[in-house]
């Protein structure tokens, strides 16, 4: 396990605008660029200033498997009033720019911006933040950054309305009163046949939380979905397991793909004062979450969830990580991302303290 503070009062630490795991390095996006640690030790491995200049609006969830690339979306300017609209793929493994691609053009409006992106089979895939016909998304090559795809419609294009994952994309699209959610190929663009027709109208603002498996649940309260930063998208909070996922907060919630819901059975810690229940970010086949209780009592456990609610514990972490993660007394304090060999619990706003720890797993 190794341990890295925050640096006071810089922005180096002391924001997060994403967080890509990768096979050697795990990398924290802040507004002025990205840091990379080395997984072995949590030495630094590589910083990146912003390529554009500008303030770094948000980064790709993750970094896509097959080309160990994941793109920063960042403002032209310092501006107040600039867009979010210069896409750049970075190589996980150097930090390398690869490319840096102004995307305004592309949408067919001088003003317009990303509300949200991100890759698969790779694409860098570009939601527009217009909220109108004939605009969309657009799909770029993440090794070149030259332009694969666009789709546009004569339906009225929702921002909102957005997720990609696995080789899919999801949009939403309103027609004739009714909005839904449309699947397409990441690789083509290509509308993914014989999948059903999500509504997203009605009560409940209905949301896509996944495009892989494919899930819309209902938000009434919004509590669903977090905006790292002022002009970042607002992202699902939920990790994704094979038809199944999951959310946190004071307790597990879980859905199918149908938007059912999902009861895990066997849930540690569940009856704890204070549980509180952190989903599980990156790249896996499985819903994991981790699981707390009341600091200095029953440690934290990191869990799978099936899709039929079934609850297998893959290990009980360390009573020092345990209390970490408890003391908030709610999971909105922190961000947990992963794989098979690591956790890494993330303080979005660490000024000084503990910004990133990561947790040997086996």
């Amino acid at each position: 396990m190794w341990i890295v503070d925050g640096a006071h009062d810089a922005p180096a630490l002391s924001a997060l605008t994403g967080f890509w795991v990768g096979p050697d390095v795990v990398v924290r996006g802040a507004v002025d660029g990205l840091h990379a640690l080395k997984r072995s030790d949590g030495s630094d491995a590589w910083d990146l200033p912003t390529p554009s200049g500008g303030d770094i609006c948000g980064m790709s969830a993750g970094v896509d498997a097959g080309t160990g690339i994941g793109i920063i979306v960042s403002q032209g300017t310092r501006s107040s009033s600039a867009t979010c609209s210069s896409v750049s793929g970075v190589d996980v493994g150097s930090g390398k720019v690869l490319w840096t691609t102004p995307i305004p053009n592309s949408f067919g409006d001088p003003d317009a911006g990303a509300a949200d992106y991100g890759v698969a089979s790779g694409m860098a895939i570009i939601d527009s933040d217009r909220t109108a016909a004939e605009t969309g998304v657009l799909a770029l090559d993440l090794r070149t950054g030259i332009e694969k795809w666009k789709h546009t419609s004569d339906c009225e294009h929702r921002p909102a309305a957005f997720a990609v994952g696995g080789a899919r994309v999801v949009i939403g699209e309103a027609c004739q009163g009714t909005v839904a959610a449309r699947v397409f190929d990441a690789a083509t663009g290509s509308p993914v046949p014989n999948t059903a027709s999500l509504s997203l109208s009605g009560p409940g603002n209905p949301r896509v939380l996944s495009a892989d498996p494919v899930v819309v649940a209902g938000d009434a309260s919004n509590s669903l979905f977090a905006a790292l930063t002022t002009n970042g998208p607002s992202r699902a909070k939920v990790t994704v397991g094979k038809d199944v996922v999951c959310a946190g907060g004071r307790q597990a919630a879980c859905w199918s793909p149908a938007g059912a819901t999902v009861l895990p059975r066997g849930l540690p810690n569940a009856t704890a004062q204070h549980h509180d229940v952190y989903p599980v970010g990156g790249a896996g086949d499985a819903a994991r979450i981790v699981t707390t209780g009341v600091p200095g009592h029953t440690r934290a456990s990191l869990c799978r969830i099936a899709a039929d609610g079934k609850v297998v514990v893959e290990a009980d972490l360390s009573q020092p990580v345990s209390d970490y993660l408890g003391k908030s007394g709610t999971a909105g304090s922190y961000y947990v991302y992963g794989d098979a060999k690591d956790l890494y619990v993330v303080d979005p706003h660490p000024n000084g303290r503990t910004a990133v720890i990561d947790v040997r797993l086996g």
